[in-house]
C-alpha cells in the first residue's frame, strides 16, 4: 500500500464515527482473551521477538543511511600527501623493463591499499580504510548508452553519474556538438536520487580551443548545479587518419587543460582531469595542474597510477540494471557533497 493509500485510511479512522465502537468492542475482547489465556513464558517470547524486530529495523535504518551518506577516503578540505623531491615513481617499460623516473614535486600521490578493495558480485568495486566503507559506486555514459532508466540504476547500488555534456570533433574542423542525451540524462537522474558530474571530450589544440570548449559547456549546463566535477577529457583518437591531436606537445596539452578547468571553476563547478596512465606520465605536467582532481582510466582489478585521484574508473564492460549494454563503472574516493 502506498503512503497517500495509508494516510486516507487514517482520516476516515479519525473521522468515521461508526468504526470508532467497533474497534474499542474489539479492544476489550483482547483484553479479557489475554487475561483468560495468560502464559508467561509466551509474553517473554514475544517480548525478545518485539525487541529483536525493533533492533532490526533501526539496524537497517541506519545502514541505508550509511550507504547514502557515509565517509570517503577524502573531504573537500583535507590536506594529501604530496610527492617529495628525492621520491621515484616505479615504472614498467615495454622496451626497458622495470624502472624508475623522478616523482613531480608537489603533485599529490596515491595512498590506496590494494587490499581495501572489494568486488562485489555485480562487478561493483568497494574501498574500505579501517574497516569502515569509504567510497561510492558510479557509471558514466553517453548518448551512445541510449535511453537510461536511472531509477533502476539507483536500486541497483549505483550513488553517481558522470553525464557526456558534448565535445569537439576530431576531423580538421573540429566543430563543437552537445550530447543529445545529457539534459534527459540530467533531469532523471536527479530525480532517481544520484549524485551527477558531466564530463566534455575535448580534442583542442590550444588553449583558446579549450576554453571555448568549457564556455560551450557552461552554456549546456543553463546554470544547472553538479555534485561531482565537470571533467576534462582530452583523448588521442586512434584508427583514423590525421586525428586532429596526435602532434600535440606536452606543454601545449597541459596549457589546455589549465585553460579548461580555470573556466570551470570560475563558473562554480568542480574542475577534474580525466587520463590515463600514459598521458598522465608522459604528456601533462602535473605540476601544473596539481590543484585539480583526477579521474583515472585504467582497466584492472588494482590501480597503478603513482599520483592521487579521486574517481577511477576501472571498466568499460559493466552491466547495470537501467542500462543496456555495456557501460563504463567507476569508483570516488571522495565525497565532493
Amino acid at each position: 500500500m502506498c503512503m497517500n493509500e495509508l494516510m486516507n485510511k487514517e482520516r476516515e479512522m479519525q473521522t468515521n464515527p461508526v468504526e470508532a465502537p467497533e474497534n474499542k468492542k474489539n479492544t476489550k475482547g483482547f483484553v479479557l482473551f489475554i487475561k483468560k489465556n495468560f502464559n508467561p513464558l509466551v509474553a517473554v517470547l514475544l517480548v525478545v521477538v518485539i525487541v529483536l524486530t525493533c533492533t532490526l529495523c533501526v539496524m537497517g535504518g541506519k545502514l541505508h543511511e550509511r550507504r547514502e551518506i557515509h565517509k570517503a577516503v577524502y573531504n573537500q578540505s583535507q590536506k594529501i600527501q604530496v610527492a617529495g623531491e628525492s621520491d621515484r615513481v616505479p615504472l614498467s617499460n615495454y622496451g626497458l623493463g622495470d624502472i624508475t623516473i623522478p616523482a613531480i614535486k608537489g603533485v599529490p600521490v596515491c595512498t590506496y591499499k590494494d587490499e581495501n578493495f572489494r568486488t562485489d558480485d555485480k562487478g561493483y568495486k568497494y574501498y574500505y580504510d579501517e574497516g569502515e566503507l569509504s567510497s561510492y559506486v558510479g557509471v558514466d555514459v553517453s548518448g551512445h548508452n541510449g535511453d537510461i532508466d536511472w531509477v533502476a540504476v539507483k536500486n541497483s547500488g549505483v550513488d553517481f553519474a558522470m553525464l557526456r555534456i558534448g565535445g569537439r570533433g576530431y576531423g580538421e574542423e573540429g566543430s563543437l556538438y552537445d550530447d543529445t542525451y545529457f539534459r534527459q540524462n540530467l533531469r532523471e537522474a536527479k530525480a532517481a536520487g544520484l549524485m551527477v558530474g558531466a564530463y566534455f571530450f575535448s580534442q583542442a589544440v590550444t588553449p583558446e580551443e579549450a576554453e571555448e570548449e568549457a564556455e560551450y559547456a557552461i552554456s549546456i549546463l543553463r546554470g544547472a548545479k553538479l555534485d561531482y566535477p565537470l571533467a576534462f577529457d582530452w583523448e588521442i583518437i586512434e584508427g583514423v587518419d590525421n586525428p586532429r591531436t596526435e602532434n600535440i606537445p606536452p606543454q601545449t596539452l597541459t596549457d589546455c587543460a589549465r585553460a579548461f578547468c580555470d573556466r570551470v571553476k570560475k563558473a562554480g563547478y568542480i574542475p577534474a582531469l580525466y587520463t590515463g596512465s600514459q598521458l598522465a606520465y608522459y604528456k601533462y605536467d602535473l605540476g601544473q595542474l596539481s590543484d585539480i582532481d583526477i579521474w583515472y582510466a585504467f582497466y584492472n582489478d588494482t590501480p597503478a597510477l603513482y599520483y592521487n585521484y579521486m574517481i577511477w574508473q576501472y571498466s568499460c564492460t559493466g552491466r547495470v540494471d537501467g542500462i543496456e549494454g555495456d557501460v563504463d563503472l567507476n569508483i570516488c574516493f571522495k565525497n565532493y557533497k
